[in-house]
């Protein structure tokens, strides 16, 4: 006797024709079926130190270093690479390593608490607060509240203004 037929006892009285079409689902323990011993297996591989078969496998590999972009005009995703010269200003904002900006958004508390943040941040970091606050003022109406961690290199701005922030610092050329 099967197993489909001890779960189901009105399976075997059902036509050979219908039996074909009711699917089953080997999902959970008592249900699904047993292992048996398939015995010894065989595989067939050989083992090369060909150089150039091992091109192949480098192609499959995930690259260990971000590579540079393509130096073009525009880019079809609106992304801007950092400006070439910017030893004259009095702050510096690094990219990151995948040459994104790093401005994050940072929600907790059940999701009511968003909270933006600046980091990597180098120089004058009260200057660029204070350039942040004037550029967000006059587009929001509620007071932009922040906080600045001179030591850290950082600014915390209360509120979602991610995307402010890096419009910001893409018009600066950062």
């Amino acid at each position: 006797m099967s197993l489909l037929n001890k779960l189901c006892p009105t399976y075997s009285k059902l036509p050979v024709v219908l039996q074909k079409f009711i699917q089953v689902r080997n999902s959970g323990y008592n249900t699904s079926l047993f292992l048996e011993d398939v015995g010894p297996v065989s595989r067939q591989y050989e083992i090369t130190k060909d150089p150039t078969d091992w091109e192949h496998v480098k192609n499959l590999l995930p690259a260990t270093v971000v590579p540079k972009p393509l130096e073009k005009t525009t880019y079809p995703s609106g992304w801007k690479p950092q400006a070439k010269d910017l030893s004259d200003r009095p702050y510096f904002v690094p990219r990151t390593k995948n040459y994104m900006i790093p401005c994050y958004l940072k929600i907790s508390s059940l999701q009511l608490k968003r909270t933006t943040i600046i980091r990597h941040i180098e120089g004058d970091i009260w200057l660029l607060e204070k350039e942040i606050k004037e550029f967000l003022a006059p587009q929001f109406f509620q007071p932009i509240r922040s906080q600045v961690n001179e030591f850290a290199g950082y600014i915390r701005i209360n509120g979602d203004y991610v995307n402010a922030v890096k419009h910001f610092l893409e018009q600066k050329g950062y």
